[in-house]
């Protein structure tokens, strides 16, 4: 691993596209309402499982009062008890008999049911309630003649609660789903109607860039021609000697560097806003297999000069044949505008670093300096248009690099982040696809 991937920890990034935050409002309003529907479905869902178990036990204290009062049955009348109560068994529901000293019941009454031995009992108690995974049962006191405490237990099954419940589910599912989608067609319709005049206005500012850009193309060559043939002039006379007063032709040649010096300015600036309106659809016309590596390492062979002269190690770190589907005129833009950067915010003899990778189905490029850094309040601004740090830390620009190397990223489907700290230089992280 190179030591630009390793020092770069991404923290700024460019911001969201309109249509991304039309997405990410949409889903977060669809999700916070299905947490709130969730919610109140489980809030129902409770409340009528403690209402079935309400009644239940109702139910179970009705027929233990009916059956306190039948005569003690004797043991091995299980079987004509069973002959006399067949709605028992129909219900889910079943009667026992304990004596006291025996952990078998005297007779049963009922579905069977092996619910075990009786609770323990606490002096005084009288009436006890249990619960297994699919059962309730009441166990309370009979009333006998005789030294020999009886105790009673009903019990019933849980299935027709459960069953309930299944339909009770089966009805919540249904309504949030049907107002979820509800929601979500209405939420997506208004978001949509919220954004179209925000759309608009983009549109036509992407058309007005795209037209001023062409028109003044025309002005901008000829104002840059005729600075050139002023200082082709000038060139031609005779010069003062030097120590010697200046002339006014030596005047006229400083007029005409400073307009051809603002034109190429000019003439940059405009090619730049023309390639952000262009971009600003974030799509690709004919991409094509591109080695990224092949990219970097022409950019870096054109960058070494100029790099040279301003006393910049440059450290690299290229993998061979990282391919991605692209279009070599904007990865090489990319690739320009970050050394670009890099160079114009390093003070003379910081370090310039450039690594390129494959990691996890991506191409990773990284492009690092030595510069004074930005601040976190900074970091969030770094990919506006026509955002520029402090005047003290670089030279030239327009403002429109990183913002363009943004939109060159997003066009390909990759991403661009920043990792900065005051003092300690940035690193740019570039991710995009890999091919195949």
């Amino acid at each position: 691993m190179s030591w630009p991937l390793r020092r770069c920890r991404p923290t700024g990034r460019p911001a969201r596209s309109l249509r991304r935050q039309q997405r990410e409002l949409f889903l977060l309003y669809l999700g916070s309402l299905a947490a709130l529907l969730l919610i109140v479905a489980a809030v129902v869902r409770g409340v009528s499982r403690q209402t079935e178990l309400a009644e239940l036990r109702s139910q179970l204290n009705l027929i233990g009062e009916d059956i306190a009062s039948l005569p003690l049955p004797h043991a091995g009348q299980g079987q004509p008890l069973q002959n006399s109560q067949r709605n028992f068994t129909t219900s889910h529901k079943q009667v026992e008999w304990f004596v006291e000293g025996r952990q078998e019941p005297l007779a049963r009454l009922g579905e069977a049911r092996e619910l075990g031995a009786l609770p323990p009992r606490l002096p005084g108690q009288r009436i006890i309630w249990q619960e297994g995974p699919d059962w309730l049962a009441l166990v309370r006191p009979v009333e006998v003649r005789g030294s020999r405490a009886v105790w009673l237990r009903i019990s019933a099954g849980l299935e027709p609660v459960e069953e309930h419940l299944r339909q009770l589910d089966l009805a919540l599912a249904l309504a949030v789903l049907l107002a979820l989608l509800l929601s979500g067609l209405c939420s997506w319709g208004l978001t949509r109607r919220a954004v179209q005049p925000l759309e608009r206005s983009l549109e036509r500012l992407r058309q007005f860039s795209l037209d001023a850009s062409h028109e003044l193309r025309g002005p901008l060559a000829a104002l840059a021609a005729n600075a050139e043939m002023g200082l082709l002039d000038c060139d031609s006379r005779p010069t003062a000697a030097p120590g010697a007063a200046q002339t006014s032709d030596d005047r006229q040649r400083r007029r005409f560097d400073a307009i051809a010096s603002a034109t190429e300015q000019m003439q940059q600036l405009v090619d730049d806003l023309l390639l952000l309106a262009r971009q600003d659809t974030q799509r690709l016309e004919s991409p094509g297999p591109l080695d990224l590596s092949l990219v970097v390492t022409q950019q870096l062979d054109l960058h070494r000069d100029g790099l040279a002269l301003g006393e910049h190690p440059l450290t690299v770190a290229i993998e061979p044949g990282v391919t991605v589907l692209g279009q070599g005129p904007l990865l090489q833009r990319l690739v320009r505008n970050l050394l670009d950067n890099a160079q114009r915010y390093t003070p003379r003899g910081g370090a310039i670093g450039v690594a390129l990778e494959a990691q996890s189905g991506k191409a990773v490029l990284a492009v690092s300096d030595a510069g004074v850094g930005l601040s976190a309040e900074e970091l969030p601004r770094v990919f506006d248009r026509f955002w520029r740090a402090s005047a003290e830390r670089g030279r030239g620009g327009t403002g429109l690099g990183l913002a363009i190397a943004a939109r060159i990223c997003t066009a390909h489907g990759g991403t661009i982040q920043v990792s900065s700290r005051p003092g300690q230089g940035s690193c740019f992280r570039v991710e995009l696809p890999l091919l195949g």
